[in-house]
């Protein structure tokens, strides 16, 4: 889940790095799992505050989420790949001088007795399984990108037990009543996504830390939407370019001339020549597939002729139409 690093150390975006210290050390301090033996709620808050502190300390992390919000930071920041949690299960992490700083110790004090990797961490729990959902998108959305709202159904970490499964109770432990052991309950997230421009039809998006929980405090697994694009009315996709049968009459085929087609952003005119056969296929560059990421260009869209004919003919309408052919007789096959 995702937090927001600002409220989190309580300071503002305009707080100084020795600002947003002097907080992390303050709440840390409070928090620490060494002044707080056995308490798992001061441990996630302490969790909590390393996170939010590894954020705002780091110049471009700090830039990344002031961009992009909390939301996109932790789903699509850095390229796509969204905010990457720390690891200190190692214990071999940056910020050990501080920690123990923390503590009133300095140099040549005791160390914390404290490990990352002693229950709580950041990675040291089992990671959650990855989840799929079929996403249905119509095929003008796929191609130009949107946000999306998704309802899943979720399994938590129960609020009772913090996802642990037990309580304690005189001085042993019992099954949590509420979650009956399993340390999780079914809940519904509604999720708000961006959906990148041109995505194509079975193509996979995964956001990172949206799947299953993980247990004992390891990290959540990533959520992976299967696009499924609902075929247009009017266009078909070929790679970045896009297809369409217009109907055009007989006389603009035969004499030439402008008419409008319908693209994606409304409509174009096309320029007939004269002579025009049923079947053809003209180009028109640039209102295909709309240029987004790596696609430095948009696609073009190539037009097919379906020549459309009058229904009825009055005894006028025939007679010229048999003076056209003694005149202009069609090439046969």
């Amino acid at each position: 889940m995702s937090l927001d690093p600002y409220k989190t150390l309580g300071v503002d975006k305009k707080a100084k790095p020795e600002d947003i210290k002097k907080a992390y050390r303050k709440l840390a301090r409070k928090y620490h799992p060494d002044l707080n033996p056995g308490d798992k709620a001061a441990e996630n808050k302490f969790k909590e505050l390393s996170e939010a502190y590894d954020i705002l300390s780091d110049s471009a992390k700090k830039s990344e989420y002031d961009n992009l919000g909390e939301d996109a930071f932790y789903q699509r920041g850095f390229g796509g790949s969204g905010y990457q949690r720390p690891n200190f299960e190692s214990g071999e992490f940056a910020w050990a001088d501080l920690f123990n700083d923390i503590l009133g110790g300095g140099r040549g004090s005791k160390k914390s007795s404290f490990s990352f990797n002693r229950g709580f961490s950041f990675g040291g729990g089992k990671k959650g399984e990855n989840r799929e959902h079929t996403l249905s998108l119509d095929f003008r959305t796929a191609l130009v990108g949107s946000e999306v709202t998704l309802d899943l159904d979720v399994q938590e970490p129960c609020s009772r037990c913090g996802g642990q499964g037990v309580l304690s109770s005189g001085g042993g432990v019992k099954a949590c009543s509420v979650c009956l052991g399993r340390g999780q309950v079914t809940g519904r997230q509604t999720l708000k996504t961006f959906i990148p421009a041109g995505v194509k039809d079975g193509q996979s998006i995964r956001l990172k830390g949206k799947g299953w929980p993980g247990e004992n405090g390891g990290e959540a697994g990533d959520l992976l939407l299967k696009v499924s694009v609902v075929p247009d009315e009017f266009f078909t996709r070929q790679g970045d370019d896009l297809r369409l049968e217009a109907p055009i009459s007989l006389y603009d085929c035969l004499l030439g001339g402008t008419v409008e087609i319908p693209t994606l952003t409304g409509r174009a005119n096309l320029k007939i020549k004269p002579g025009t056969q049923n079947g053809q296929t003209m180009r028109l560059k640039g209102h295909g597939v709309p240029a987004s990421g790596s696609q430095k260009k948009a696609g073009d869209l190539y037009v097919t002729v379906k020549v459309t004919l009058p229904e009825k003919l009055s005894v006028e309408a025939q007679a010229l139409v048999k003076q056209l052919a003694q005149v202009a007789p069609a090439s046969r096959v």
